[in-house]
């Protein structure tokens, strides 16, 4: 039944399994880049700071258990916004 009725979407939209797929995938990759990318924008703000001046900051001072954290926030978002900027770039020169 679910076999069936994947074809049928498929016949309808004119569309492969694989492109499916791909189209599915590049998708996902861009709605993790912009969660990160949010993510970061949100820590701009509540900073006023690109996070190169915060980190400055939060090496050069005492730091609180906050500022820790959303240290370890940003730069893992930084961090992950990168990695799926690249896959995205590197999927749509594949296409």
């Amino acid at each position: 039944m679910l076999q069936t009725m994947q074809e049928q979407v498929f016949s309808s939209l004119s569309i492969s399994k694989d492109q499916l797929l791909n189209e599915m995938s590049l998708l996902l990759a861009k709605q993790q880049l912009s969660e990160y990318s949010m993510e970061i924008d949100y820590l701009e703000k509540k900073y006023n700071k690109t996070f190169e001046e915060f980190d400055y900051d939060f090496r050069n001072q005492r730091a609180s258990y906050k500022m820790e954290d959303d240290w370890m926030k940003w730069k893992f978002a930084i961090e992950s916004r990168d990695y799926w900027q690249n896959l995205t770039k590197s999927s749509l020169y594949d296409s």
